[in-house]
């Protein structure tokens, strides 16, 4: 097609020169009699995903005549059967290099099945995983179910995939009283047969295992495995042996069909019959996993997966959108709410599928950065799981319930469930239509490159260049130069002895100078040169603190004397090392770099965000999307801007614009998009969302308006691209993506505007590609000298060889301790207003008796509890990275057991949104085994509530109660560490919050250790029976130290009742009455001065707000709250 050039041949950038280089030769594989040696080098096929067409190959064997099947002349056949042979192993070489990487130190089945081991590439082997997990899930649940009946799980066109294997030597106990079916091709499954035959490490998992002498129908069978050659054109041998020999019609049999990628190639009408014959069955569920396409048909990707497909004559018959694909279930008679399908995109972000730590574990495996190529694989990869009782009541679905798990998943409405395609909510306003018309000539193919400026004010509109970025076949140095005219000097790049990709070029000012920062070689090799373009001659730079990539870099003009100064200011990005940044640096010329201190809410860590200033030459801007260091696409929206003290401040605004986009919100959050200013306001243009995939309505934002400008005519794919505004309208160059194994799509040079004719009209063309002169490069130990990480082990400590430029830390006061033994004064120690740790006081037996399963079957295990669900180790409540979910009881204990993130806070059971918790009110089952020793009366007399607090490893958010409390663990151990009242000014809290997202365990980012460095913390460690008094606004975060924590937390007043604000306080933590009058009167103290100019109204609160806080230290200092006081600076 004109719409991208294609090559059938995966990018191999990742691929080692020797692709077992790394791995033990195996032997070469154990042959059925009869059957086919392996050629002599034991070479398979290197077609990556034939295997999935072939697998419909396998069901067109010889079948009755009065069977459905295409009328292809027999020598044909024969001739495709023979390629099904030679090629079915592709396939199982791509889990098996999966398993070698993936599945290190568990026993290994693949290895059987593969003669040599063949390291795929990181997007192969991810994607693979991914298939591969989303199976295993699916079977796992079923074979987890908890029933008096047979199980049995067909895997249809199961190829050599060793699944009865995987269960049978890795989970036998989740496999008793079943039947694994594999159904294949006769031929195939007489030489798997024969591979097990010969293994002893499969025979032995198979006991007296039986071979038939049939050639085709049932071939072999033991205990638990049954092996079956069989055409499903022709349904009676496969219904005949499954009902004879496993009488699966019975209603004491369960029966799972599981069919990866198989369906999809045999014609519809076959497949539906299928669908319907399982369906009749009395107690069935159905896992389908193949390709949709959730754009259509001339999405990029789906029209290089489909032309790929054609060209190996095995074109996808069943293929259609996720809504076709769900009814054709119900059409064979499937329960509507018994189906449950969804892309393996939204899988992967779903806790519930994967948490934050499996999908961090994936990086240590191997170093990744195909994001985007990776999310239109899987968001054009569907998983079905139908399920069909007859006494199934559907109102409840709890095992349609396990896969749609996540409370954060994106909902697609049904409304255009009858389009073909998974786009947005049609009647979200939008903008108007544009058009992406290809530019005339020739054109190099390279994404993840930068645009460069022209090289004089004189070409500033008639040309504009594009450095580095991965090409066809390696990162490249060149630079093209794209021009309206033909008598311009070519652009070159800075004389880089290496390749560059997924690095920043910043304009400084109106004039040709700009610089280049960061990028990478290989996703593990971040690179931190830094090179200025002056005057049109490029120089190395001052280096970044540490290489990185994927980072977002925007022009500033501070407003200095005698003259403006043009600079650039750079956030987050991906370090070689994987861990993902957080911190902002503003260049300041032969200065080098400097760390911007943040004040308000800081964004979080993130790499592959969106950038841009607000005006072409302002110290403001916003910031949209990026990826967490677990593969989740971030959805949070932020509006900086740069102070006169050369302070950041930043506000979150994401609440602002998800109210204008509704139930379409999921479109703003984006990983690798550009932003780009035009006439018509700045428009978001491509990269990848997280749940779904943008389509060709969706793919622009209008981020003045938040309307969207649906794309007509053709599409381009716009991953990797680089857009910048030009005269005529935006061109887009660059850009295209490795589609999985299917070949490479290369977006060609285009402009994006609503005139068709605009690409014929403007000009723009490809002028020249120049490299640069290497003979101008630093010496190579100058130039790829790796720089030194900035951030700094948490452990570590300033004396312990670390540079007098880090930050060092208080070391933390360790809280008193007190032996209720000895008889204390309580009410003493609540006037002194520090925390301490009472010990060796009676809690009851409680310690004793709440383990998990006495809570599960005292409290009920079905009891619903709202939990906090995180995806990483410590919660945010400012930023909400976590969710609330409803659980049943029995459940949240096992997985805190499990080491998920969990936490449970008691609400009122009868009233949560009214009433404080009480524990003998809500959890009256338990309440008996507790006790307050009489030390404590004082508590007891003055109540406000008493909450049940139990958690898996998740840290709780750094805090300050309002109430004064104590925390009486009962189970498990805790640490935390607390903040006298006078630090909350350096803790992050902003106006009228009562909690930070400061990470104060972890404080390895500069911004956290800069907050951190003139605080006075102090440490509690808390074991089974060990009560911590916390004084009120005493500022403090907790976190087990084992996998699992339960303890009871009861607040109670401690301040004269007129000092707690009136009204409502469910939490214990509603700020006191002055607080809140106090922030009314500073309101209307600043309106008082609206009248005024802006410096002398600025004059007069400065001098207002430094009374404030004199008077502030003078309280504070006669108050001795705290030992330790450090001065406000």
């Amino acid at each position: 097609m004109a719409a991208a050039i294609a090559t059938s041949q995966p990018d191999d950038e990742h691929i080692p020169e020797t692709d077992s280089a790394n791995f033990e030769n195996e032997g070469p594989l154990p042959t059925a009699p009869g059957a086919e040696e392996p050629s002599a080098d034991g070479q398979q096929r290197e077609v990556l995903e034939n295997e999935d067409a072939l697998k419909a190959l396998q069901f067109t064997g010889d079948s009755p005549a009065h069977s459905r099947q295409s009328d292809m002349p027999d020598t044909a056949k024969m001739k495709r059967d023979e390629f099904v042979m030679d090629t079915n192993n592709s396939s199982i070489v791509s889990k098996r290099s999966v398993e070698k990487l993936y599945y290190a130190n568990e026993p290994e089945y693949f290895r059987y099945f593969v003669s040599k081991l063949k390291r795929r590439s990181p997007l192969i082997n991810r994607g693979y995983w991914l298939r591969m997990k989303a199976v295993e899930y699916t079977v796992t649940r079923f074979l987890a179910e908890k029933t008096a009946k047979r199980k049995v799980v067909v895997n249809l066109g199961c190829g050599h995939d060793p699944l009865p294997f995987l269960y049978l030597g890795k989970h036998p106990d989740l496999c008793g009283n079943t039947t694994f079916v594999d159904v294949d091709y006769p031929k195939l499954m007489q030489n798997k047969l024969g591979i097990i035959e010969k293994t002893e490490q499969l025979r032995a998992l198979l006991p007296k295992l039986t071979r038939t002498n049939a050639e085709t129908g049932l071939l072999g069978s033991s205990d638990p495995y049954v092996a079956i050659g069989a055409d499903l054109y022709n349904l009676d041998t496969l219904k005949r042996i499954l009902d004879d020999h496993l009488r699966i019609k019975d209603a004491s049999v369960a029966i799972l069909f599981v069919a990866e990628v198989s369906l999809a190639y045999m014609e519809k009408e076959a497949t539906q019959r299928i669908l319907e014959w399982a369906a009749s069955l009395s107690d069935v569920r159905f896992c389908l996993l193949e390709q949709h396409l959730p754009d259509g048909a001339d999405h990029p990707f789906a029209q290089t997966m489909l032309a790929h497909f054609e060209k190996l004559r095995t074109p996808l018959h069943a293929i259609g959108t996720i809504a076709d694909m769900k009814q054709r279930f119900a059409d064979a008679g499937w329960p509507d709410a018994g189906i449950d399908i969804r892309s393996l995109w939204d899988m992967w972000s779903d806790p519930t599928f994967l948490n934050a730590e499996q999908r961090r574990a994936l990086d240590k495996v191997e170093p990744f950065d195909e994001w985007e190529e990776f999310a239109l694989f899987a968001s054009h990869y569907f998983l079905l799981l139908a399920e069909r009782k007859g006494d199934q009541d559907w109102s409840q679905r709890p095992y349609r319930t396990s896969l749609a798990g996540s409370t954060s998943r994106l909902s697609l409405a049904p409304s255009f469930a009858g389009s073909g395609t998974e786009s947005p909510v049609p009647n979200v306003p939008q903008e108007q239509p544009l058009q992406v018309p290809e530019l005339p000539g020739s054109f190099v193919p390279r994404r993840f490159a930068a645009v460069v400026p022209a090289t004089s004010e004189i070409s500033e509109s008639e040309a504009v260049g594009l450095l580095g970025g991965q090409g066809s076949q390696e990162r490249l140095t060149d630079c093209d130069t794209y021009s309206r005219t033909e008598d311009l000097l070519p652009m070159t790049g800075p004389p880089m002895r290496s390749g560059v990709m997924c690095h920043t070029v910043t304009r400084l000012g109106g004039t040709s100078n700009c610089l280049l920062a960061g990028g990478r070689t290989s996703p593990d090799k971040a690179i931190a040169d830094c090179w200025v373009r002056l005057d049109g001659m490029w120089r190395k730079s001052q280096s970044l603190p540490e290489g990185r990539y994927r980072h977002c870099a925007v022009p500033l003009r501070l407003p200095t004397e005698p003259r403006p100064a043009h600079t650039a200011l750079l956030f987050g990005g991906k370090a070689s090392d994987g861990h993902v940044l957080d911190e902002w640096l503003l260049w300041m010329g032969e200065g080098g770099w400097r760390r911007v201190h943040v004040v308000g809410d800081a964004p979080p860590a993130r790499f592959g965000a969106a950038m841009i200033t607000d005006s072409r030459e302002g110290v403001s801007g916003v910031l949209v999307g990026g990826m967490t260091s677990a593969g989740r696409v971030l959805t949070d929206f932020w509006h900086w801007s740069l102070e006169a003290d050369m302070s950041l401040y930043c506000r979150n605004v994401t609440q602002r614009a998800t109210a204008v986009l509704r139930s379409n919100a999921a479109i703003l959050g984006r990983f690798g998009a550009q932003l780009v200013r035009t006439n018509r306001g700045i428009l978001m243009v491509g990269g990848i969302c997280g749940g779904r995939m943008l389509t060709s309505q969706d793919e622009i934002l209008n981020m003045k308006t938040l309307r969207t400008h649906p794309v007509s005519g053709r599409r381009p794919l716009f991953v990797g691209t680089s857009i910048t505004d030009v005269d005529g309208g935006l061109i887009v160059l660059g850009g295209g993506a490795t589609c999985f194994s299917f070949g490479t799509y290369w977006t060609r040079p285009s402009i994006l505007t609503d005139s068709p004719q605009a690409s014929l009209n403007c000009g723009w063309h490809l002028l020249s590609t120049q490299k640069a002169d290497l003979s101008m490069a630093p010496p190579i130990d100058a130039a790829e000298r790796p720089a030194a990480p900035s951030h700094v082990p948490v452990a570590a400590s300033a004396t312990n060889g670390h540079g007098a430029n880090e930050l060092r830390l208080s070391d933390p006061v360790q809280v008193p301790r007190r032996s209720l033994a000895q008889g204390i004064d309580f009410e003493r120690y609540v006037e002194d207003g520090k925390p301490v740790v009472f010990s060796q006081g009676d809690i009851g037996p409680c310690t004793e008796m709440w383990s998990n399963q006495y809570l599960t079957e005292a409290i009920g295990w079905d009891r619903k509890v709202v939990v906090h669900a995180s995806q990483k180790h410590q919660m945010d409540f400012q930023n909400k990275n976590f969710n609330y979910i409803t659980q049943d009881f029995g459940a949240f204990l096992e997985g805190c057991e499990r080491g998920e993130q969990l936490y449970l806070r008691a609400v009122s059971r009868n009233a949560p949104a009214d009433q404080p918790t009480n524990l003998a009110d809500d959890y009256p089952e338990i309440a008996a085994d507790f006790e307050l020793p009489g030390e404590l009366i004082h508590v007891v007399e003055n109540l406000h509530s008493s909450p049940l607090r139990i958690s898996g490893p998740v840290a709780m958010w750094l805090h300050y109660d309002v109430m004064a409390n104590v925390l009486i663990q009962v189970r498990g151990r805790k640490r935390l560490y607390l903040y006298p009242p006078s630090d909350i000014s350096h803790l992050g809290f902003a106006p009228g919050a009562s909690s930070s997202s400061l990470d104060v365990f972890n404080p390895a980012d500069p911004t956290t250790r800069h907050a951190l460095t003139n605080t006075h913390p102090y440490e509690a460690l808390l074991d089974p029976g060990d009560i911590l008094f916390i004084p009120p606004m005493w500022v403090h975060t907790a976190a087990p130290t084992e996998s699992m924590s339960v303890a009871v937390n009861i607040f109670f007043r401690s301040l004269q009742p007129p000092s707690y604000a009136a009204g409502r306080d469910v939490y214990g933590n509603r700020d006191l009455a002055p607080y809140e009058r106090g922030r009314k009167d500073l309101a209307r103290i600043v309106k008082s001065f609206d009248d005024l100019p802006p410096d002398v109204a600025g004059f007069y609160l400065e001098r207002l707000g430094q009374e404030l806080l004199d008077q502030a230290r003078v309280i504070t200092r006669s108050s001795q709250l705290h030992t330790v006081y450090a001065e406000l600076s």
